[in-house]
């Protein structure tokens, strides 16, 4: 049985999303996020944090609408082409505390 060919496993179609990604990071920069930023998930976070009030720094205290658009385009697309399979990792604390150090280094 051939099922559909997914095009987003083919050369062309990582090319093609690369090259979204990239003018989509570009037009971030366009239209307001700062200079060095572009699309920065640890950047993102950090300003999450200071928006929750988990520091003082004025300076990045913004709740950043693209970690939120990235969180559930992910899982819609997930969702769409049945790819989300939840399952428990081994060591889950483990992984959450570097996780929140890896962040916090960033």
């Amino acid at each position: 049985m051939g099922g559909a060919k997914n095009i987003f496993s083919s050369r062309w179609g990582i090319i093609s999303v690369g090259a979204l990604i990239g003018i989509f990071a570009e037009l971030l920069q366009k239209l307001g996020n700062p200079g060095n930023m572009g699309i920065c998930v640890a950047c993102f976070e950090r300003d999450i944090a200071g928006a929750t009030g988990l520091h003082r720094a004025a300076v990045v205290q913004y709740m950043r609408p693209e970690i939120i658009g990235f969180v559930l385009g992910s899982l819609i697309a997930a969702y769409i082409f049945k790819e989300f399979r939840p399952r428990a990792g081994s060591a889950p604390i483990a992984r959450f505390v570097l996780g929140v150090f890896a962040m916090i280094g960033a």
